[in-house]
């Protein structure tokens, strides 16, 4: 039988239906394989999968692309997703995504490179242009990342802390003067500038120590629901920045972060086994452009267990995020908030920025599973929890949490580096929202 033959035999009528409710129960028959070493393969062998490449070729009556399981130094995987959708801190988006994957040097000494490119407009008169990538060189001896982005931006904030859940209300004050309510979020327009340049060095098998330039700047702030004659209406925002001696309109965090990373992913777009370790310590100092000096501690873990010997796929994977201002204060709009992280993808559940302090830690679980044999099809179940700290409210990390939930669906868009069309259906206290994206969450 010819591969077209193959594969136009895999893609039966049971294939195209995407129904999100069919699939939650539909992984959970395999047996765990917990405590054993699998025999799991690197990113290679996926010629008899399909993918969403192979079913347009199919529908349109094209002939089969012939592909081989041995990966090839320089050649690239791309992956277009155009973005049309709707959200509630962005209102109807319109724009588009690139993934590109590339292996630098030899693949089989050499893991994976990628980039990401995100350009969208919206309808509450935002651009957002975003580039992320995570580069290795020859025999994974330098790696190279960056998080690069132009915003021109609206979102409301909710604060410090975690407050407004089951009717909590919050309280602030600022020099005699009360500000309280509920759950409400508080407008604001702002423009931002990240860039965040990493070079590292492997020191030993899996580790790197390196150097990240680390650059945030706020401009063209406009704190919305301000208003400072009567009735007088103080935001968090404001409170915050003139209870720290920050101006209201513009502030910048720029500094230099000495980094530690461990990675054994095999596949860095969509493990399968492996972990991910990153520790960074930045300081922010006033001769580097900053308002204020600080100084900040990033925390990320990542890991990867596949629960399967006869389907790698299905994969147990946990991450864990944190962020901590050790010293000095930092700006409002540069305090680790929800959906801030790099591809941002935490506090699946909620609006972004819901959940914003001076000390976050953020931690999901995720079982993914595959749904058809040919590898078209695949389904998450998911479970996250956020906890933030409020200087002013002195509310302390880890003494309330919000908690998050749901499902998702994963559409094998590139099976050449396991690129997936993610479609994710998030519950939280309060919120609930669909998340559209390409790649996993994590």
């Amino acid at each position: 039988m010819t591969l077209e033959k193959k594969i136009r035999f895999k893609l039966r009528k049971r294939d195209l239906p995407i129904l999100l409710g069919l699939f939650i129960f539909s992984g959970f028959g395999d047996k765990v394989y917990g405590q054993q070493k699998l025999p799991i393969l690197d990113s290679i062998h996926f010629a008899k999968e399909v993918d969403l490449f192979d079913l347009i070729r199919h529908w349109t009556g094209k002939a089969a692309k012939i592909v081989s399981d041995t990966p090839k130094e320089g050649q690239k995987n791309l992956s277009l997703l155009p973005i049309v959708g709707y959200s509630p801190a962005n209102g109807f988006v319109v724009g588009g995504a690139v993934s590109i994957t590339e292996y630098l040097s030899n693949p089989y000494k050499t893991l994976l490179s990628t980039a990401l490119l995100n350009a969208s407009f919206t309808t509450k008169k935002q651009i957002l242009l975003n580039l992320r990538f995570d580069l290795y060189l020859s025999e994974n001896k330098w790696y190279v990342s960056g998080d690069n982005r132009l915003l021109f931006f609206a979102q409301p904030t909710y604060g410090l802390g975690i407050y407004g859940l089951h009717g909590q209300s919050y309280t602030f004050g600022l020099n005699g003067s009360n500000v309280s309510g509920a759950d409400s979020g508080q407008d604001m327009r702002f423009n931002y500038i990240r860039l965040y340049e990493t070079v590292a060095r492997r020191i030993a098998n899996h580790w790197y120590a390196g150097l990240g330039l680390m650059i945030d700047i706020n401009f063209n702030i406009k704190d919305q629901d301000l208003k400072l004659d009567t009735p007088k209406h103080l935001t968090s925002h404001y409170i915050y920045s003139k209870t720290y001696g920050f101006d209201t309109s513009h502030y910048s965090t720029s500094g230099l972060a000495f980094q530690l990373i461990h990675d054994t992913r095999d596949n860095p777009v969509n493990p399968f086994k492996g972990n991910y370790l990153n520790v960074a310590f930045r300081f922010n100092p006033v001769a580097l452009g900053s308002s204020k000096s600080s100084t900040m501690l990033y925390t990320e873990w990542r890991n990867y267990i596949s629960v399967s010997e006869r389907i790698p796929r299905n994969v147990l994977a946990f991450w864990y995020w944190g962020v901590m201002v050790t010293s000095g204060k930092v700006p409002y709009l540069a305090l680790p908030a929800i959906t801030w992280d790099t591809y941002n993808r935490s506090g699946r559940g909620y609006i972004q920025g819901r959940f914003r302090g001076s000390n976050m830690f953020y931690a999901e679980t995720e079982f993914r599973y595959q749904i058809t044999g040919n590898g078209l099809l695949g389904g998450v179940v998911f479970l996250n929890a956020t906890t933030a700290s409020n200087p002013i409210s002195h509310q302390q990390a880890f003494n309330s949490f919000a908690p998050g939930y749901g499902f998702g669906l994963r559409i094998k868009m590139n099976k050449a580096d396991r690129t997936n069309i993610a479609v994710d259906y998030g519950i939280g206290d309060g919120f609930t929202g669909i998340y559209f994206n390409i790649r996993e969450a994590f």
